[in-house]
């Protein structure tokens, strides 16, 4: 009995330190790692233990990759009063067909759509040749509507 749990013992106390072979190899143009040789031209991989305690960082600087700064950006729609409004909110408000003062002229066009017809600065829309609604936009902001 003594002997059985010396072996148990024994074998818990290394079994952390034993280390299995990586193998890396290439399938279908793609790169697969294994515990198990993959294929003919199978390459170990060597991988260096952990260590306990210590620094995470090794001394080296990363960088990251940021896509470069876009000089013909649309304008965003928070140069007006009512600014970002969550795509959630947005989309409620379309099905609803509600705007709001200080909405874009993108946001107010999302809602409603496009309009019948302008005069002026006023955004005019039609139902069935009846009007249904004006909805006056300054600098591309709503500003009232009737």
């Amino acid at each position: 009995m003594r002997s059985i749990r010396q072996i148990i013992a024994f074998s818990l106390l290394f079994h952390g330190t034993t280390q299995a072979a990586i193998y890396r190899c290439e399938r279908a143009h793609q790169t697969v790692f294994s515990d198990t040789p993959c294929g003919d031209h199978a390459r170990i991989v060597t991988v260096s233990p952990s260590q306990l305690g210590g620094r995470l960082d090794s001394g080296t600087d990363v960088t990251f990759w940021e896509p470069p700064a876009s000089t013909d950006r649309k304008r965003p729609d928070t140069d007006c009063d009512a600014g970002y409004i969550q795509s959630t909110e947005l989309r409620s408000l379309r099905v609803r067909h509600q705007v709001r003062e200080g909405m874009s002229a993108r946001q107010v066009r999302y809602v409603l759509g496009d309009p019948d017809q302008q005069d002026g600065q006023w955004w005019i829309y039609k139902h069935r040749g009846e009007e249904t609604g004006r909805y006056l936009l300054r600098r591309g902001c709503l500003v009232r509507w009737r």
